[in-house]
C-alpha cells in the first residue's frame, strides 16, 4: 500500500508532472466551465420543463435526441479546426491561423443549411417509432422555434476553435455563460408565461435558445474583434477571401471522421432515448434525467479530453513528440482520478440530484437505478475521450471513427435494445437492460481507443527517428508505414 502510494505522489508531485498539471488545469478548468455551462442549458430546459409538464419535458428530451447527434455530426467537421490552429500556434505559424478560420465559415454554409433542412423533416417521421402522439406534438414544438437556433450555435464554432487553439479558452466560458444566464431567464419567460409574456410551452424554451445563442454569438465576435493584442496576430480580421478547396479539403480530412465519431456516439444515447419511447413519458423522464446528470459530470473528464487535444497539438507543432506522448497518457491518468470522485458523487447523492429535476416517485426510482450505471462506466468514459482527445491532437480521427462504430453500433445499441424492448434473453430489462448494453459498449471503446493511442504516439517516435517530418508519418490510417 506504501508503494502505491508512493507511485501515485511521484506522478502526481513529481516536477514533470506538476507542470503538467498545471498546462491541464489552466486550459481544462474554462473548458470545463464552458462545456458545464452547456450542460446546463439543457439541464435548465429540463427542470423547467419537467416542473411545467411531464409530456412536454418527454417532448424536449425526444426533441433533443433528434438535433443533438446532428448537430455534433455537422459540426463536428469543423472541431478539427481546434487541433489545426494547436499545431499551428506551436509553430508560430500565427498568421496562418486566420485564413483557416476564414475556411472553415465558408464550410458552415452548407453545413447549416443541411443542418436546419433535416430539422425540418425528421420530426415528421417520430410516429414510426412508436412514440406516443403527445410527446410528438411537444418535440414538433419545441423544434418549430430550436430550429432558428441552430445557425449561431454553429457559427460559434470556428471562433471557439480560435480561441482555444491558441489557449485562449476564457472568452468561450464566458460567452457560454452568458447563453445559459438568457437560456434560464427565457425559459422561466417564455415556458410559463411569467413577466408578461404569453405562456409557450416547449415552443417558448426553443424561442429562449434562439435569443440566447444569437446574442452570444454577437458578444463573441466582437470581442475577438476589438481585442487586438491577443487576436489580431492571427490575422482572422484582416481580409476577405474566396474558397480555398484545398484547405477545405483538408478540414473535411480530418472533420468527417470526427462528425462521423460524434454521431455514432451521440446516437447511442439519442437511439436509447427513442428506443424506450414506446415504454412511456416515465421512462423517457427517468432515462432523460439520468443521460443530463451524467452528462453534467461527464463534463469533467471530457474538459481533460480537449485540453490534451490543444496540449498534444500544440507540441507536435513544436515537434516535441516525446512531451506529446507523455500529455497524452497524463490525460488518462487525470481524467481516470476525476471520474472516481464523479462515480463516488453519483453513488453518494444519487436521490438528491434526482430530485432537482421531478418529485415524481415513478420516475425518481427508476432515475436512481440509471444513475448506478452511471457511476460505474464514469471512467470508461474519461478513457476513451482521453485517448479520443490526444489522438485529435495528432490529427488523427479515422481509426477513432471505426472503434465507435464497432463499440456502439455493434455492442452497445445491439445488446441494449435486445436487453430493453425484446425477450431475446428470455427477459425484459426496459430502461435498465438498455444501460447494461451502453456500458458495454462504452468499455470496448475505451480498451480500443487507449490501444490506438498507444500505437500511434509510440510509432511517431519511431517515424520520427528516421527523420521523416510529420506530416509523411501517415498516423491516420489502418497501418503506420514504418
Amino acid at each position: 500500500m506504501a508503494q502505491l502510494l508512493k507511485k501515485f505522489l511521484r506522478f502526481f508531485l513529481s516536477e514533470k508532472s506538476t507542470s503538467e498539471l498545471i498546462q491541464f488545469i489552466k486550459l481544462g478548468l474554462p473548458m470545463f466551465f464552458s462545456q458545464a455551462a452547456l450542460s446546463l442549458i439543457g439541464i435548465n430546459a429540463v427542470i423547467q420543463s419537467g416542473n411545467y409538464s411531464k409530456d412536454v419535458l418527454a417532448g424536449i428530451l425526444t426533441a433533443n435526441a433528434i438535433w443533438f447527434p446532428i448537430f455534433l455530426s455537422l459540426g463536428g467537421l469543423i472541431f478539427f479546426v481546434t487541433p489545426m490552429v494547436a499545431q499551428l500556434y506551436g509553430a508560430r505559424k500565427l498568421s496562418e491561423i486566420g485564413p483557416l478560420v476564414r475556411q472553415a465559415y465558408w464550410l458552415m454554409i452548407p453545413i447549416i443549411l443541411i443542418g436546419m433542412t433535416v430539422l425540418f423533416i425528421v420530426p415528421n417521421f417520430l410516429s414510426l417509432m412508436d412514440i406516443e402522439d403527445e410527446i410528438i406534438f411537444h418535440a414538433k414544438e419545441y423544434l418549430a422555434t430550436f430550429t432558428f437556433a441552430i445557425p449561431a450555435i454553429l457559427l460559434m464554432q470556428p471562433l471557439r476553435s480560435l480561441s482555444e487553439g491558441i489557449k485562449r479558452p476564457i472568452p468561450i466560458s464566458l460567452t457560454n455563460a452568458l447563453t445559459l444566464i438568457l437560456a434560464i431567464l427565457g425559459n422561466y419567460a417564455f415556458i410559463y408565461g411569467n413577466w408578461g409574456f404569453p405562456e409557450m410551452g416547449a415552443r417558448g424554451s426553443g424561442l429562449s435558445a434562439i435569443i440566447g445563442t444569437w446574442t452570444s454569438l454577437t458578444v463573441l465576435t466582437l470581442y475577438i474583434k476589438f481585442r487586438k493584442e491577443i487576436y489580431a496576430p492571427t490575422e482572422f480580421f484582416k481580409r476577405f477571401e474566396l474558397p480555398s478547396f484545398k484547405v477545405i479539403k483538408e478540414i473535411l480530412r480530418g472533420g468527417l471522421p470526427m462528425g462521423i465519431s460524434n454521431f455514432i456516439e451521440l446516437s447511442m444515447f439519442s437511439g436509447a432515448t427513442l428506443i424506450l419511447g414506446r415504454l412511456g413519458a416515465d421512462v423517457v423522464a427517468a432515462h432523460g434525467i439520468a443521460i443530463n446528470i451524467g452528462g453534467f459530470l461527464f463534463m469533467v473528464p471530457l474538459s481533460v479530453g480537449m485540453a490534451a487535444s490543444v496540449i498534444v497539438g500544440n507540441k507536435i507543432g513544436e515537434k516535441n513528440l516525446v512531451g506529446a506522448r507523455y500529455s497524452s497518457f497524463y490525460s488518462l491518468k487525470f481524467g481516470c482520478a476525476l471520474a472516481i470522485i464523479n462515480s463516488i458523487i453519483l453513488l453518494t447523492f444519487s436521490d438528491v440530484l434526482i430530485s432537482f429535476f421531478t418529485q415524481d416517485p415513478n420516475v425518481m426510482q427508476l432515475g436512481i437505478v440509471l444513475l448506478m450505471f452511471a457511476a460505474f462506466f464514469q471512467i470508461a468514459d474519461a478513457l476513451v475521450i482521453g485517448a479520443q482527445g490526444s489522438l485529435r491532437g495528432y490529427k488523427v480521427t479515422l481509426m477513432p471513427m471505426f472503434i465507435m462504430l464497432i463499440s456502439f453500433w455493434i455492442f452497445a445499441l445491439p445488446f441494449g435494445y435486445s436487453l430493453a424492448v425484446t425477450d431475446f434473453w428470455n427477459v425484459q430489462l426496459g430502461a435498465p437492460g438498455m444501460w447494461t448494453g451502453m456500458s458495454i459498449g462504452l468499455f470496448v471503446c475505451a480498451a480500443l481507443m487507449v490501444w490506438r493511442m498507444n500505437y500511434v504516439t509510440s510509432k511517431s517516435l519511431e517515424l520520427e527517428k528516421k527523420n521523416l517530418s510529420f506530416d509523411e508519418m501517415r498516423l491516420d490510417g489502418f497501418k503506420l508505414k514504418l
